[in-house]
């Protein structure tokens, strides 16, 4: 097969290029300058839009760090850790806008240099069936896009992460956590994939069945997922501290929510940070505790981190956010529905008859305005309900004084920016900043 240039000019449209077989038919554009193309236009500002809004947000937030500790968190971040603070705050951030710049680089050369239907051209050379064919499509697209990102996430691991004593992942952990998530992928991701496809392949109204399976789906990783697949990462074995469990018992049945067991998880083996969350749906849970939340804060910390998840049971947050998760799914598929039914989709892409694989990459690129203003939403109802889980927390303990202890460690030892910008929290943050719920605890 050879690939020629071919300049083409349609009835009132710009100039633009396209690829042709040699002795075929036109159906890969070189560059889509039509600007009378929503979805070129979508795409645009979906990429440079989208990184510009992104910088913005990175630089407003890199502005808010103050040089002196806030008053609040003085009695736990000294100098010398604000300082410390700041300069992970700068490091991560330079890393993240040379990583969004890199790949906003790529993606534009990649699109207007014609390689997705150069890519396209390719892959129906195989001759496949429709569906292994888009298999095929997303599959190299998912391979080539964590590759380009493979080294800045390495960066942020082993330089970043360690240079501030974050990191204990070593190379050969960093290694099989890849290959056990591509594996994921391939199994538990591949069948959905090709249901999905073989759904928009056959039927009209599979963006409604896609949305059920999907939804399915969701829930039923909801379940497995901590139970099968985290201990593929991590080491769960039962807590050896008889009168840290003792105390947990007791806070749990005096808030009537019984606990089947309490694990402790080998997180120090990756990273210093602590955590800890339950495990399970019904009446009863698991809890499983960070070694290093363990080696790190006192029992009445814990004690009070864990009534804080147990307000958001108790206060039933978990399945509000699923269901507006839920709601947004429908929203994408809603839109998704109508997407896949433009031919223009895969035009302002450069591909003249663009296949369901390359439509729902394509959709995936246009949808992220949208996705974003889900994001804010979700994110904005999620700070919400932190506050409330802090106020349970309180109660629980019958003092806000541990949980406030507990937050200002937490935000001490992880480096997190202490008073970042607004701009930047309603963006990205799913919890208030430190100082706010600290501030709401007192009041």
């Amino acid at each position: 097969m050879f690939l020629a240039p071919c300049f083409f000019r349609q009835k009132r449209r710009p100039w633009g290029l396209c690829l042709r077989h040699q002795g075929g038919d036109c159906n890969t554009l070189l560059i889509p300058m039509s600007l009378t193309n929503p979805w070129f236009i979508l795409a645009l500002f979906a990429t440079a839009g989208l990184y510009h809004l992104e910088l913005i947000s990175t630089l407003l937030n890199l502005s808010a760090l103050r040089a002196g500790v806030p008053a609040r968190l003085r009695k736990v971040l000294s100098d010398e850790d604000h300082e410390r603070t700041r300069e992970y705050v700068r490091a991560k951030s330079a890393l993240e806008i040379a990583e969004q710049s890199f790949m906003l680089v790529i993606m534009l050369a990649f699109w207007w240099g014609g390689g997705f239907g150069w890519l396209d051209a390719l892959i129906r050379g195989w001759h496949l069936p429709p569906i292994r064919e888009g298999l095929a499509v997303i599959g190299i697209v998912f391979v080539l896009h964590g590759l380009l990102t493979l080294p800045f996430e390495v960066w942020n691991t082993f330089s970043i992460e360690r240079e501030f004593g974050f990191n204990r992942t070593t190379f050969g952990t960093f290694v099989m956590d890849r290959v056990k998530g591509l594996l994921l992928a391939v199994v538990l991701g591949g069948p959905l994939l090709a249901l999905l496809l073989w759904l928009f392949v056959h039927y009209e109204l599979a963006a409604l069945y896609g949305w059920v399976v999907v939804t399915v789906f969701s829930l039923t990783m909801t379940w497995v997922a901590p139970r099968l697949f985290l201990p593929l990462y991590y080491k769960f074995e039962p807590l050896k501290d008889e009168s840290l469990r003792a105390r947990i018992n007791v806070l749990s049945q005096t808030l009537s929510f019984p606990v089947a067991d309490v694990s402790v998880v080998d997180g120090s083996r990756r990273s210093t940070k602590a955590n800890a969350f339950f495990i399970g749906f019904g009446p009863t849970k698991r809890i499983a505790l960070f070694d290093t939340l363990l080696s790190g804060h006192s029992q009445d910390e814990i004690l009070a981190v864990l009534a804080h998840e147990i307000g958001h049971c108790k206060r039933r947050h978990v399945p509000r956010m699923l269901g507006l998760s839920l709601l947004g799914s429908a929203v994408m598929f809603a839109l998704l529905h109508f997407a896949l039914h433009d031919p223009r989709l895969g035009q302002a892409f450069g591909i003249a008859n663009a296949s369901i694989a390359w439509r729902l990459i394509f959709f995936s690129i246009v949808y992220q305005p949208v996705s974003i203003v889900m994001h804010f939403i979700s994110s904005a109802w999620s700070r919400h309900f932190e506050y409330e889980a802090d106020a349970f927390a309180r109660s629980a303990m019958g003092d806000a004084a541990p949980m406030k202890e507990a937050l200002m460690r937490l935000s001490r030892d992880h480096l997190s920016h202490p008073t970042p910008h607004p701009f930047h929290v309603a963006l990205h943050y799913s919890h208030p900043t430190v100082l706010q719920r600290v501030a709401a605890l007192e009041s």
